[in-house]
């Protein structure tokens, strides 16, 4: 991966386009400012459309005919984080209604009275369904992209705000969207700070040092995938084998913990989710605890 970072105005730095968020190659290059200000009438249409929709289902169909970006830089063959040519020294975080509806009505207004005094905060404006907002910051070690992640994560907890876990991905998409009311500061400090690698001491033992049949113990390691960001069931296989192995240690109870593991991916969908745990159910598949600890061992996360 090269580094091409801060230009003159985070408004001049790169990202690669995609045709819609079904599409893994990108269709060319563009710059925040020509992404962020795009004119083309027919976009706006189609995000009012979009915010004036109340069936869900029929919102997400139209949100997939809109053009995307990666907001953290250019991708070459495909969108993954492997795949990445330069990063541009930014991150986009995401911050959900979904997630903060304990902040009531101060929600609303959190451009004007929280983001707008971060110093660190380039730009502040609303999703495209219009209830959410993204910001886009400025990181000074691209390498450690998922621990400046982690550092904002814990910071604007201060602010009891809940940002999308799923954007610690390199690749995270961003769909276009437009804001008449967005805040902008061309000469925003970079972040420096970010959380410290955490070495995690693996005991030589020949099976893992776990109680299978403790629900405490698959809290434990749900909590470390989702406090990782890492979308540990990015293919079908994975996705199925979650489902069993928390159904078979769980039950029923493992519903939750299967949507937990799922909504970091940005392919999540909570209905087809849903349906993938009802039909595992009694189908005598014999994945379990070790199916988890295996894929997370896989991802370096135990």
């Amino acid at each position: 991966m090269q580094n091409n970072l801060h230009p003159s105005t985070f408004l001049d730095a790169e990202v690669s386009m995609f045709k819609n968020v079904k599409t893994s190659l990108s269709c060319g290059t563009t710059t925040f400012r020509e992404w962020l200000f795009n004119d083309d009438v027919k976009l706006k249409e189609l995000v009012n459309e979009i915010r004036a929709e109340s069936d869900l289902k029929k919102r997400k169909e139209l949100k997939s005919n809109l053009y995307c970006i990666t907001g953290s830089g250019v991708f070459e063959n495909g969108r993954s984080s492997s795949n990445i040519k330069t990063h541009n020294g930014y991150i986009v975080i995401d911050i959900d209604y979904q997630d903060n509806v304990h902040l009531g009505s101060k929600y609303f207004s959190l451009i004007d009275n929280v983001f707008s005094k971060i110093d660190v905060v380039c730009y502040a404006g609303k999703s495209v369904s219009g209830n959410g907002y993204f910001l886009i910051i400025g990181i000074a070690y691209p390498d450690r992209h998922k621990l400046h992640f982690r550092y904002i994560q814990r910071w604007l907890k201060v602010y009891n705000i809940t940002i999308d876990k799923a954007c610690s991905n390199i690749d995270r998409l961003r769909i276009y969207s437009y804001s008449d009311n967005y805040y902008i500061n061309e000469n925003a400090t970079i972040l420096n700070s970010y959380d410290k690698e955490v070495n995690v001491v693996r005991k030589q033992v020949s099976t893992p040092q776990y109680n299978l049949n403790s629900d405490n113990t698959i809290e434990r390691l749900v909590n470390r995938i989702e406090s990782s960001g890492v979308d540990i069931a990015p293919d079908y296989d994975e996705y199925l084998r979650f489902a069993v192995a928390l159904y078979n240690e769980c039950g029923e109870s493992g519903r939750e913990y299967y949507h937990r593991i799922c909504r970091i991916s940005s392919k999540y969908d909570e209905r087809h989710c849903d349906t993938q745990f009802n039909k595992i159910k009694g189908r005598g598949y014999n994945w379990n605890m070790g199916t988890i600890i295996h894929y997370m061992k896989d991802k370096n996360l135990i």
